[in-house]
């Protein structure tokens, strides 16, 4: 069985997406009875080390998510017969399937339905790639993978895929995620970064869906009684980030919130260990790795009440309404001014992030491409062409 698996987007800056990509292709590889992978690249580097323990096969002028659209159609399709592959899997939630299959089978994972539950925080090309691009696409694949069931339910309702069609196989936490204690080799990371305790941490993209605007007014609330807690904020800058701007300079934050940039994953469990409380008060998650990685590390965890994150966190996170500014702040203050409150949910917390394993997540993708080579276009709504 050779498995084509697409490696769009590894020679960026990893968010979940490419963490997903990369992280659940090592653990495919690390299988006793993995299957035959072969990568099909589009990016021009190795930054990871991949190319030299997988077949690796470029496709050409395919690196902008554009050319993958359009160009990658065919060249998938040109790859699946030149290279014999059996399943082709992209696992950025692309589907790049518009051109004949090869008699391969064809498995997307969709992580999220976010442009259909949250246009307007996202960019024109993503939100025309889901509307006009993945309806035709999804038909053309055998099967969808995707992260939870609430995506599950939102991608069967948007996308009109019967739910069987789509498999719910949740992401992992990897094991460096762990407790890092208060010494020189964390205090070497916080200077790095140039945080200084006591602080909140949020860590993830930039842009409108994750609700940074109201953690900005829910925070500068807090500090009218704590003014000596400092806002970290981890992660890239992305589109729609106007209302973001427009609050930090509303509630005068420029001496209170640091914003680090990207954070390298070797450094993220001594930034999680360190803070006082993780705040993610996204308004739309397909999973939410960050809120169960800093869970792993110990930290107490207040998140938002909707989409995937009851479902992935379940009861060892405070979570409440994102559009209610008073209740993020005031979960915050319950958990840094209790202590049994602050010792349950650490608690509660490395208990549930230990129940979530790449290892698990690769053995359970196996088993869809099993399950793909023994039943032919089982899940298909239309014949493949």
């Amino acid at each position: 069985m050779r498995v084509g698996y697409l490696t769009y987007g590894l020679d960026r800056p990893l968010t979940g997406v490419g963490r997903y990509s990369l992280a659940t292709l090592q653990a495919l590889a690390a299988l006793p009875d993995r299957a035959e992978i072969v990568l099909l690249t589009t990016e021009p580097e190795d930054r990871h080390g991949l190319w030299s323990e997988f077949e690796q096969y470029p496709l050409p002028g395919c690196r902008l998510l554009s050319a993958l659209m359009s160009l990658g159609n065919v060249a998938l399709s040109q790859a699946t017969l030149r290279y014999k592959l059996d399943i082709i899997h992209d696992p950025n939630g692309i589907a790049p399937f518009l051109g004949p299959s090869m008699g391969a089978k064809r498995l997307v994972t969709i992580h999220d339905a976010f442009p259909y539950v949250q246009p307007k925080t996202h960019n024109r090309l993503d939100n025309w790639r889901y509307r006009w691009m993945l309806p035709t696409a999804v038909n053309r694949a055998n099967m969808i993978l995707t992260d939870s069931r609430h995506s599950q339910q939102d991608i069967a309702r948007y996308l009109k895929v019967p739910e069987p069609k789509i498999e719910v196989i949740p992401c992992g936490v990897e094991a460096y995620f762990a407790p890092v204690p208060d010494n020189a080799q964390r205090q070497a990371v916080l200077d790095r970064y140039k945080v200084k305790p006591p602080y909140l941490l949020y860590v993830g993209s930039i842009n409108g869906r994750k609700n940074i605007a109201r953690l900005f007014e829910a925070y500068a609330r807090l500090l009218e009684r704590r003014p000596e807690l400092t806002l970290v904020v981890g992660g890239l800058r992305q589109w729609r980030t106007q209302e973001i701007d427009a609050a930090f300079e509303k509630f005068g934050l420029e001496d209170k919130v640091h914003f680090t940039g990207y954070l390298k994953d070797e450094d993220l469990p001594a930034l999680y260990s360190a803070a006082e409380v993780f705040v993610f008060p996204s308004l739309y998650e397909g999973f939410g790795l960050p809120p169960l990685e800093a869970m792993a590390c110990g930290t107490p965890v207040v998140a938002s009440n909707v989409s995937s994150l009851p479902e992935v966190l379940g009861e060892a996170a405070l979570l409440v309404d994102p559009y209610d500014v008073a209740a993020i702040a005031e979960a915050i203050e319950a958990v840094l001014s209790d202590n049994s409150l602050r010792a349950s949910l650490r608690e509660r917390g490395l208990r549930q992030a230990a129940l979530y394993h790449w290892e698990d997540t690769a053995r359970q993708v196996l088993q869809v491409y099993q399950r793909l080579m023994g039943r032919a276009d089982l899940y298909s709504r239309h014949p493949l062409p």
